[in-house]
């Protein structure tokens, strides 16, 4: 019976946390990715730091991750976007991200599940949209745990490249 209640109380804690990173991304405009344009991926792979938290590798496809004052001039007019991301904690905007890893401080975190969002986001901050869906990725952790990933998300997984047929 604990063990159920322990389940439902970690669910309950994934779904509000959920809400919470979910009401704060969409309180930026969206934009979409308009027709002709590849649809960005994003995945999330979390790893325990050593010293301090963790550290997330953002991998993202038919996507170039840059900071605006390195953004290609012919900017978002060819079949790939570019732009930067959006890291979410717990459901609080914490930084922007222009490369593909970002480390996340312990005091960021609370004592039990936490959620990390990356969203993908045009150099004027406007969300990046493919029909009615944000492009993003999330992870529910628990730093308690042997194996801190509890759960992942992403509205645009990327496919496998190394699969063997």
């Amino acid at each position: 019976m604990t063990s159920i209640l322990v389940i439902a109380a970690t669910l309950f804690s994934v779904a509000a946390n959920n809400a919470l990173a979910s009401t704060e991304i969409h309180e930026h405009k969206a934009r979409d990715i308009g027709q002709g344009t590849l649809i960005p991926k994003i995945q999330l792979q979390v790893f325990r730091d050593q010293i301090d938290g963790v550290n997330i590798h953002v991998e993202v496809d038919n996507y170039l991750l840059n900071a605006p004052n390195i953004a290609k001039k012919e900017s978002n007019t060819g079949a790939i976007l570019q732009g930067h991301a959006h890291v979410y904690v717990n459901g609080v905007k914490r930084q922007r991200l222009y490369g593909e890893d970002v480390h996340i401080p312990q005091s960021w975190l609370k004592t039990g599940v936490n959620q990390v969002a990356v969203s993908l986001n045009s150099h004027q901050h406007e969300n990046w949209m493919s029909g009615d869906h944000s492009i993003v990725g999330s992870v529910f952790l628990d730093l308690s745990k042997k194996d801190i990933v509890l759960h992942t998300f992403t509205s645009q997984p990327i496919e496998n490249k190394h699969a063997h047929h």
